[in-house]
C-alpha cells in the first residue's frame, strides 16, 4: 500500500468525535494499577517464602524419614549390625544436631592418597543409623567407644592436654573431664558400664616439637614406652594412680572389678586401687591385644606378638604385625600355653568364647569386611562390607575405614540384618547454608524472569 492508498483510507474515515469516557475511569485507573502491581509483587513474595519453607523442610528433615532422635532398643533385643555399610556422604548429619542413640561402630573413613577426604562416623546399634563425630571432624584421634556404646572418650594425637572429653551419644553434648596431671593422654579401656576410664599419660616435654610435627598418633607411639597407667572415674573426676610404667594396651574383666596390663613385655593384673594383683605368665613375645582383651566368660584373653623398638628417648612397645601366628587366646588358669587361633587382620573384640570379631580386607569383594572369626582355625564368615564405590577424592578412590572402635559389651548375640537406606540425618550446616542461598536465588531469578516477561507483553500490547 502507498501513501496515496494510505491517504484515501483516513479521508473515508468517518469524522464523528471519539466517543466519551466513561465517567470515573481515569479516576479509577491509577489506582486500580497499583493495586494491581502490589498483588503482584505479593504473590511473587509469597511464592518466594513457600519455595525457601520447602527447601528449608527438605533440608532439616532428616534423610531416610526417619525422626532425628536417637533410636531406641527394643527391651532386649541385640545389636544389629548391616550387611553392607554405607558410603562416604558430606551430607551426613553430626551428633550434636541429631545424636545417634546407642552406637555399635566408631570409625574414621576417607582416603587422602591425592586430595584428602575424610569423616569420623558413628553407625548404630539398633538401626542404620550414621552420624558424624563433629568433636573430631578433622581426623582420627586417640578414642574409644565404650562398652555399652552411649559414650565416646576422645584425647589429642599430637599434644598434651588437661582434660579428656566425654562425648554423650544419647543427647550429642560433649563435656569435659579434667585429669589431674595434664599430658599426652590415650585412652585405653573402658569399664563395662563405662564410668571407669583406664588411660596413659606422659610427658611430652622432652618430644614437644617431635609430637607437633608429626602427622601420626605420635602421642600414643611414644606412651607405649613412657606412659603410667591411670584410672579415672567420669562421674566423679576422682583419678588413682597405679604405678606401672611404662604401659601399652589395657582390658576390664567382664565384671569391671580388675584390669588386665600390657607393660612392657609383660602382662598383668591390676585392680581397681591401682594395685598389681598377679602377672599373667602369657608366653614369650606375646601380649594382649591393644583393646577388648579379656573374653565375655572371663576365662580367656586375647593375645597377639608384641615387639620392641628403640628410639633416641628410650624403648616403644608395639603390636608385632610382622610376625606371623594372627590372634591366639590364653586361658587366665594356665596362660602359659597358647590355644585358639583366629586369622584375622585386625582383632575387634569377642563375639563369644569361640568366636571374635574382626576386620580384614576382602580381596574378592575389594573392600574392607567385618567377620567372625572362629577360634578353631575355620574360615572366617563374613558379616558386613563396607561400600565398594569410589566415593572418594571427588570419585576417584575408594573410602577406607580407619581405627575402627567396637562397643564391646554389644557384641555378644551380634545379628546381621539387611541394609536398609541410611538414615544420615539433618545436613550440615554449612551445606544447609548453601542450598537455602541457592533456593533464594532461584526464587529471585523466576521473579525477576516472570517480570521481565510480563513488561515485554505488556510493550507489544501498547505498540
Amino acid at each position: 500500500m502507498n501513501d496515496q492508498q494510505i491517504a484515501a483510507l483516513l479521508a473515508a474515515a468517518p469524522q464523528e468525535p471519539e466517543p466519551p469516557l466513561p465517567p470515573g475511569l481515569l479516576e479509577g485507573l491509577v489506582p486500580a494499577a497499583r493495586r494491581d502491581v502490589r498483588r503482584r509483587r505479593a504473590t511473587a513474595a509469597l511464592c518466594a517464602v513457600v519455595a525457601l519453607l520447602l527447601g528449608a523442610g527438605a533440608l532439616l528433615i532428616p534423610a531416610g524419614n526417619r525422626d532425628a532422635v536417637p533410636a531406641r532398643p527394643s527391651p532386649g533385643k541385640a545389636a544389629g549390625l548391616p550387611d553392607l555399610i554405607a558410603g562416604y556422604s558430606p551430607l551426613t548429619g553430626s551428633v550434636s544436631a541429631a545424636p545417634p542413640g546407642r552406637a555399635l561402630l566408631l570409625y574414621g573413613y576417607g582416603n587422602s592418597e591425592m586430595l584428602r577426604t575424610y569423616q569420623t562416623l558413628v553407625l548404630g546399634a539398633d538401626a542404620d543409623v550414621y552420624r558424624q563425630l563433629d568433636a573430631v571432624p578433622e581426623r582420627t584421634k586417640p578414642w574409644l567407644l565404650s562398652p555399652d556404646g552411649r559414650t565416646i572418650v576422645l584425647s589429642e594425637p599430637d599434644r598434651e592436654v588437661a582434660e579428656v572429653r566425654v562425648v554423650d551419644l544419647e543427647t550429642g553434648q560433649t563435656r569435659q573431664v579434667p585429669v589431674p596431671r595434664p599430658g599426652g593422654v590415650v585412652p585405653l579401656a573402658l569399664s563395662p558400664d563405662g564410668n571407669i576410664l583406664a588411660y596413659s599419660v606422659v610427658d611430652l616435654g622432652p618430644v614437644a616439637e617431635e609430637a607437633a610435627r608429626d602427622a601420626g598418633d605420635y602421642v600414643e607411639w611414644y606412651a607405649t614406652g613412657h606412659g603410667e597407667l591411670m584410672l579415672l572415674d567420669l562421674r566423679t573426676g576422682q583419678a588413682t594412680g597405679t604405678g606401672v610404667v611404662p604401659v601399652s594396651a589395657a582390658a576390664f574383666a567382664p565384671d569391671g572389678q580388675r584390669l588386665v596390663v600390657q607393660s612392657e613385655l609383660r602382662t598383668w593384673l591390676i585392680g581397681l586401687d591401682g594395685q598389681r594383683q598377679r602377672e599373667v605368665m602369657v608366653p614369650q613375645g606375646y601380649g594382649i591385644t591393644v583393646h577388648n582383651a579379656w573374653s565375655p566368660s572371663g576365662l580367656l584373653l586375647a593375645v597377639v606378638p608384641w615387639r620392641s623398638e628403640g628410639i633416641d628417648s628410650g624403648r616403644v612397645y608395639m603390636f608385632d604385625s610382622g610376625t606371623s601366628g594372627a590372634v591366639r587366646t590364653v586361658s587366665i588358669a594356665e596362660p602359659s600355653a597358647l590355644r585358639g587361633t583366629a586369622d584375622t587382620e585386625t582383632f575387634l573384640g569377642w563375639l563369644s568364647d569361640t568366636e571374635v570379631l574382626g576386620h580384614a580386607w576382602d580381596y574378592g569383594s575389594d573392600t574392607g569386611a567385618l567377620s567372625a572369626v572362629p577360634l578353631d582355625g575355620s574360615p572366617a564368615r563374613v558379616l558386613s562390607r563396607f561400600d565398594d564405590s569410589y566415593r572418594c577424592e571427588f570419585g576417584m578412590q575408594r573410602c577406607v575405614p580407619y581405627e575402627i572402635s567396637v562397643a564391646a559389651g554389644l557384641l555378644a548375640g551380634l545379628g546381621t540384618r539387611t541394609a536398609e537406606s541410611a538414615d544420615r540425618g539433618p545436613w550440615p550446616v554449612g551445606f544447609q547454608i548453601a542450598a537455602l542461598a541457592t533456593v533464594a536465588v532461584l526464587a529471585a531469578v523466576v521473579w525477576l524472569v516472570r517480570r521481565r516477561v510480563r513488561r515485554r507483553r505488556a510493550g507489544e500490547a501498547i505498540s
